[in-house]
């Protein structure tokens, strides 16, 4: 399994704009790729700053190749649409991670 994790810096004056464009336009359009299994959205907690707060979406993808086809078909039209329609009031950065194994409790 992989994870696709995203990062965003969200400028606080577009949280509220933003959180809705995730939860009503990108995860469901992320969802119609197929490429992914399972999405987490969370906020980071640890820290913050006077600018805005951080965001983490985390794509989890059955294969190596399901997240290379993403690349290679969805994920410039994806970073557009942030670019399109938020400027640059939301940073974002992007990580992979390969599953080890998951632990239960």
């Amino acid at each position: 399994m992989i994870i696709y994790s995203e990062s965003f810096h969200v400028e606080y004056p577009s949280e509220k704009d933003w959180l809705l464009w995730v939860k009503n336009i990108l995860i469901p359009e992320m969802k119609k790729t197929q490429k992914f299994t399972k999405i987490i959205f969370s906020k980071v907690t640890s820290h913050s700053d006077e600018s805005g707060c951080t965001y983490s979406l985390q794509y989890y993808a059955k294969s190596k190749n399901d997240l290379e086809d993403y690349y290679r078909n969805y994920s410039d039209k994806f970073s557009q649409l942030l670019v399109n329609t938020f400027g640059t009031k939301i940073l974002s950065f992007k990580t992979e991670l390969e599953l080890i194994d998951s632990f239960d409790f």
